[in-house]
């Protein structure tokens, strides 16, 4: 499974929530507009088709960053502290 770093920048609300409630059938929220998601490769095409659907292709944004399983365990915040990512997650996709 791959870790990876969603970001969007949507410009409507209505796409907004529907492109947050995507994501958050396959990854955790890490920050407003963040999910950390862990996908198989039949899960990556699964959410990039629905987000691909959600989306409008000249006014919104969606950002798909790859992360190692080092880079995982060296993620730091500052301000309010973010959970560790624990090698034993996993996600459910309903």
């Amino acid at each position: 499974m791959q870790s990876t770093l969603v970001c969007y920048d949507i410009a409507d609300p209505k796409r907004l929530r529907k492109v947050a409630s995507i994501c958050e059938d396959f990854g955790y929220r890490k920050q407003k507009s963040v999910f950390l998601v862990r996908l198989s490769a039949t899960d990556t095409v699964r959410l990039r088709s629905r987000l691909y659907e959600a989306i409008d292709l000249t006014h919104d944004q969606v950002l798909f960053i790859p992360v190692c399983v080092a880079c995982l365990a060296k993620i730091e915040a500052l301000g309010q502290p973010t959970d560790p990512p624990a090698a034993t997650d996993i996600v459910m996709v309903v």
